[in-house]
């Protein structure tokens, strides 16, 4: 009888264990997810508790915009205009507003300064007004991209993004 009880006891502890064991590994899963993905930091109302990325951006010295925030700019104008044009609700574009910086890992701060900076060499474009050797630069790096733009000037137009503009 007592061996019996022995054998029943080494099994369930050896069961409990197991059980721990499956606990241990599924949460450093779950914490390597959370780490990657940001779920703990999405928190709050709106947009801003949509973008895990949350820094304040300073712009760099020479304020050149590069490439890769060119292209992010792109896919958000593309991405919201075609939502605009399917009359989408304000909630979704709103969450691909957010899925897209988050790809991108970009800041709202950080948007914000690279759509200033394009709106303003868009302005100067049309002003010819004298420009800085960052204007040049910048304007330089956005002929690869403005035909995609134009194709979308309401967007710029009707602010598609003006939560995201709001600071």
């Amino acid at each position: 009888m007592t061996r019996k009880r022995s054998r029943r006891w080494f099994f369930v502890t050896l069961v409990v264990l197991a059980l721990l064991y499956l606990v241990l590994i599924a949460r450093v899963f779950l914490l390597e997810a959370d780490m990657s993905l940001g779920l703990s930091r999405i928190s709050g109302p709106g947009l801003q508790g949509l973008i895990v990325d949350r820094s304040t951006y300073v712009p760099p010295k020479d304020s050149v915009v590069q490439p890769g925030q060119l292209s992010m700019l792109v896919d958000v104008v593309e991405t919201l205009d075609s939502l605009r044009d399917d009359s989408a609700d304000t909630l979704k574009m709103r969450t691909s507003f957010a899925d897209l910086l988050n790809r991108y890992t970009i800041s709202l701060s950080e948007y914000r300064w690279v759509r200033s900076v394009v709106s303003g060499v868009r302005e100067q474009e049309v002003s010819r007004k004298r420009r800085t050797r960052a204007d040049s630069t910048n304007t330089q790096r956005l002929r690869m991209f403005l035909p995609r733009l134009e194709d979308h000037g309401m967007f710029f137009r009707d602010t598609l993004d003006r939560e995201a503009l709001v600071q």
